[in-house]
């Protein structure tokens, strides 16, 4: 080959090379991301209309544990015929009167212990007669100048402590006598037995739980409302009291309105009081009432299909919030909490009234991803 024929190649090859090389060093343009086109709704305020509704256990009227004053083993229990003909120990559910003697204890104990007070007092008077006719007799040497005066206190001193124990002695009797008086326990008020802890023979303990016993003539509902709505609330005010499957409306009136928020929850007991004189109402029974003509405070609200899964917190929920960033409008995630639905709408906190969220297109949204809004 000749020179030329050979120089002519290498000139190809190296533009060839030349040209690869400058190729590479171009930038290849990037292109953005397709915005998503959605629709959006302005975040409004919401103020519901409806009553506050609210569940609560039904409570007696009054209730009391009973038990004895003093130690001793127990000797009777208040009978009555059951439902069978034959007769058995009162207990849970019976109904009894005022004044009921439910139970006793040995009264020969007691009996003893106030014998033994009575003879304390009988000697305690004793000395003390004898102390008191040796002052009087101090007293008149003393007047006389016929007894010193060391001899005079002394005298006044027995007198004073021969007193003192006399009185001891009138209140230990009569302690004794209280106690013998105890040893049969009654009912407090009429109401039904909730629970019986004694049986014949049982050495009853001061302070054991005996008896349960509950006034059922009335009942007490009781519930919390929030501060927004206590000042709708006053003593008297009458409310319909249902219970579950009974359609039967009950009436009540509220007796009691606490004068402090529960330091926790920040909510005010309430309570209500409802005749029963049938009793009917039963303790533990749940019941509820509506409180009507209370407005609840508005709060932020979107339509139901801007709320999506949390895709990052399982159990939560979100709203796309559509952002505008140098012109471009970006849709940021955003947790909220779920509240009270309405139409086709739900209470929820997290968003501020007048800021957009997205409603139609979310299936395909990130976070942060452009969105173009469709009108």
């Amino acid at each position: 080959m000749n020179r030329n024929f050979m120089m002519g190649i290498a000139t190809v090859v190296f533009f060839a090379v030349l040209g690869t090389t400058t190729g590479c060093q171009e930038a290849t343009p990037v292109q953005a991301k397709a915005a998503t086109p959605v629709h959006v709704a302005e975040v409004t305020l919401y103020s519901s209309t409806e009553g506050l509704r609210y569940s609560a256990s039904i409570l007696p009227f009054a209730e009391a544990a009973l038990s004895f004053k003093s130690a001793g083993y127990v000797t009777s229990i208040r009978q009555i015929v059951g439902a069978d003909g034959r007769r058995r120990n009162i207990g849970a559910g019976d109904y009894v009167p005022k004044g009921t003697v439910l139970a006793q204890i040995r009264h020969q104990d007691l009996k003893n212990h106030v014998d033994e007070a009575s003879a304390a007092l009988s000697q305690a008077e004793a000395q003390h007669l004898d102390a008191l006719q040796d002052y009087e007799r101090a007293k008149a040497l003393y007047a006389t100048h016929s007894l010193t005066k060391p001899e005079f206190d002394q005298a006044q001193a027995r007198f004073d402590s021969t007193l003192g124990a006399v009185n001891q002695s009138k209140a230990s009797l009569q302690q004794a006598h209280l106690a013998l008086d105890d040893a049969d326990l009654t009912a407090p008020f009429s109401g039904y037995i909730l629970g019986r802890n004694i049986e014949l023979g049982n050495l009853a303990a001061p302070g054991m739980i005996a008896f349960t016993i509950a006034d059922t003539s009335a009942v007490k509902v009781g519930f919390s409302v929030p501060e927004y709505a206590v000042r709708h609330l006053r003593l008297g005010q009458q409310f319909s009291i249902h219970l579950q499957d009974d359609v039967t409306e009950y009436k009540g009136k509220v007796t009691s309105i606490a004068a402090s928020a529960d330091e926790k929850n920040r909510v005010f007991p309430i309570e209500v009081t409802v005749p029963n004189p049938k009793s009917i109402l039963k303790p533990g029974m749940i019941a509820s009432l509506n409180v009507t003509g209370v407005p609840k405070p508005p709060v932020p609200s979107v339509p139901l299909s801007a709320i999506v899964p949390n895709p990052s917190t399982p159990g939560q929920y979100a709203v796309y919030v559509a952002t505008e960033q140098n012109g471009r409008w970006l849709a940021a995630l955003r947790t909220v909490a779920l509240g009270e639905t309405h139409d086709n709408g739900v209470g929820i906190d997290g968003v501020k009234p007048g800021e957009k969220v997205v409603v139609v297109g979310t299936a395909d949204l990130k976070d942060g991803a452009p969105i173009q809004i469709l009108p």
